[in-house]
């Protein structure tokens, strides 16, 4: 009971916290909306808006580990802010810190999404489709293909899991052994399914066969 009256009153100030910061970018404001960021940040999290930025993922995973497992929605949470310090940096010009921003995010709402992250805490499917959509051109690390695959997969959407599969491999140093040993444990988990849910995928069995057959022959 007190864990989840911590999150609504977190989530309460962060929404209004958000509302604040769009309004400063529109006028143009924005070391105004990063310094609301960085208050709020060292407020909930303690942490900064400069070491939100540097640090990666997995070290801002690391931070949320307990001991029966990861601290999801807190995750969920980090995830927002990197993901409005994302639209503030691109409202600046700095589309390049803009990128990193969102990558960061979208690795984090992955990661929660597939350890026990509420759906209804931030939205994370709608605000992974964002993400997704505005980061279309850019090439995403392995380890965030990894999550991509195993997240699209998790909600049955077997063919943008094929093909996350195929970017992690070609994101992955060449004759990387543990990712294509993911690719061919998805696609053994794959092969147990009926032909009738991976086609509601959109894969057929064929198409199957035939993947599997060609990461044998890497």
């Amino acid at each position: 009971m007190l864990r989840k009256d911590y999150l609504t009153r977190m989530i309460e100030e962060m929404t209004e916290a958000v509302g604040a910061m769009l309004g400063l970018r529109r006028e143009q404001k924005n070391e105004q909306a990063l310094e609301k960021l960085d208050g709020l940040l060292k407020r909930n999290f303690r942490m900064s808006e400069q070491m939100l930025r540097s640090l990666p993922p997995e070290e801002l995973i690391q931070l949320f580990r307990q001991r029966e497992g990861v601290d999801a929605e807190s995750l969920q949470l980090v995830a927002r802010m990197l993901q409005e310090n994302g639209e503030i940096r691109e409202n600046m010009g700095d589309e390049q810190e803009a990128a990193a921003s969102r990558i960061k995010a979208l690795h984090l709402y992955m990661y929660a999404a597939l350890n026990g992250g509420s759906r209804e805490l931030v939205d994370y499917p709608t605000r992974i489709t964002e993400l997704s959509a505005l980061l279309e051109r850019y090439r995403l690390p392995a380890d965030a293909e990894r999550l991509v695959m195993l997240y699209e997969e998790r909600e049955g959407r077997y063919v943008q899991a094929e093909d996350a599969m195929y970017r992690m491999l070609n994101a992955s140093p060449e004759n990387d052994t543990n990712a294509l040993e993911e690719g061919r444990m998805f696609y053994a988990r794959l092969s147990g399914l009926e032909a009738d849910i991976l086609q509601a995928g959109g894969l057929t069995r064929e198409e199957l066969e035939e993947g599997i057959e060609a990461l044998q022959d890497e």
